[in-house]
């Protein structure tokens, strides 16, 4: 009976032990920083103003531009954007982002967006990271981005919960947003507006949006009403054309 006592002690000695050191290895795995993050990070305050600045000025020209008939472009590199969200964001908008949520960077290549920010609650605390393919779809004005994974540091993380985030935050700011699925991956459908207060009598339609190592390119082109119709009858014109 002690022997039987003894090895059921071990045995119980050795699950708690098992248990705690897979609970230890569990949260140094949430507490690893990504390598882009903790670069961006580091960067010095006035080299995140001074790209903050530029991202501000490029999207003035851009919009100023957009306000015009006729094709617009722009580049934005991810240096810019993390400049802003470093310096601007937290001083201008700062309830633009959800509870416990802090310092958002952004790491651009060829084929993906990786985005990663401080998360932290009364239970946990760590970096979260997403990985994103960007890409236009058939649908004018509809941007598909999909989203391959949520990581904790280095633990994968159910996407459920940012999902119901990404939403909330369209719905507050009157942006139009569809899921769909692709091979098991969720994608949200974002719907640009091809009207907007800000460009009256125009349409504004984007033709391009591609990710490159380092910075995002964007055109599109702006119509007044009048060349609108006129576009939508010359096609029409050839439609007729090429069904007689």
């Amino acid at each position: 009976m002690r022997k039987f006592l003894r090895l059921a002690g071990l045995l119980v000695l050795l699950l708690i032990l098992a248990g705690g050191a897979t609970l230890f290895l569990g949260y140094r795995a949430t507490q690893q920083v990504p390598d882009f993050y903790d670069e961006a990070i580091r960067l010095e305050p006035q080299v995140q103003q001074e790209a903050g600045d530029a991202l501000e000025q490029h999207v003035l020209q851009l919009h100023n531009e957009v306000r015009q008939s006729g094709r617009w472009e722009a580049v934005f590199t991810d240096q810019q954007i993390n400049g802003w969200l470093a310096y601007d964001l937290p001083r201008k908008f700062t309830e633009a982002l959800p509870p416990g949520v802090s310092e958002p960077r952004v790491v651009i290549d060829s084929s993906q967006a990786r985005i990663a920010c401080r998360y932290e609650s009364k239970r946990f605390r760590s970096v979260i990271s997403l990985d994103l393919e960007i890409h236009l779809t058939e649908e004018p004005n509809v941007l598909a981005v999909r989203i391959h994974q949520a990581r904790a540091g280095l633990l994968p993380l159910p996407l459920k919960r940012f999902l119901d985030e990404i939403s909330a935050k369209a719905g507050t700011a009157d942006v139009v947003v569809r899921w769909s699925q692709v091979e098991g991956d969720p994608v949200a459908l974002v719907t640009v507006p091809t009207r907007h207060e800000l460009y009256p009598r125009r349409e504004v339609h984007l033709e391009t949006v591609e990710l490159r190592d380092g910075e995002v390119y964007v055109a599109g082109r702006s119509l007044e009403e009048t060349a609108r119709q006129q576009a939508s009858a010359d096609s029409s014109g050839r439609k007729r054309q090429v069904q007689r």
